[in-house]
């Protein structure tokens, strides 16, 4: 039984394939420094066996920057030992990566509840107090009153220079 490795280095296609792949990936980082972080992220490279450099935008906005780029990425491969003579640049959609999770709802916890809950004793009846305690309340915590459950509808603001 022979090992993978073995195998793709003496059969001449995967040997060549291989070789194929790793120029690629090579170039696909050189690619990466040549381009802003943005746009590289949506570019990778199709096909760099002959003279022509072949890669895939993710969008047709990207293959737009990415065609205005091809003079300067040319160059700067060029500077690194890539000789290329063009850049052909294909469209080909991705799926879209997956969302990043949302952050839950903030809660008040405990220790945010009970020190709404003193603020609002110091302001006495005032209607911020009302407001706080029905905020402690709603963080699963009762406070001993109940006359703060009217909505604020009709409350003025008092100061209203502040």
């Amino acid at each position: 039984m022979r090992l993978l490795g073995q195998v793709l280095q003496t059969e001449a296609t995967l040997a060549d394939l291989q070789r194929r792949r790793e120029r690629e990936l090579r170039l696909q980082l050189r690619l990466q420094r040549a381009l802003p972080p943005a746009l590289a992220a949506h570019v990778s490279v199709a096909d760099a066996r002959s003279q022509e450099l072949e890669l895939v935008a993710a969008s047709g906005a990207a293959a737009a920057l990415l065609r205005q780029r091809a003079p300067d990425v040319l160059h700067k491969l060029a500077g690194e030992g890539w000789e290329f003579t063009v850049i052909k640049v294909r469209v080909q959609a991705r799926p879209a990566p997956a969302e990043a999770a949302k952050d839950p709802m903030k809660q008040l916890d405990e220790a945010a509840a009970t020190t709404l809950d003193a603020l609002a004793s110091r302001l006495g009846d005032a209607p911020l107090a009302k407001a706080l305690r029905r905020l402690a309340r709603h963080a699963g915590r009762r406070t001993g009153s109940d006359d703060g459950d009217q909505a604020l509808e009709g409350v003025k603001d008092q100061d209203a220079e502040q």
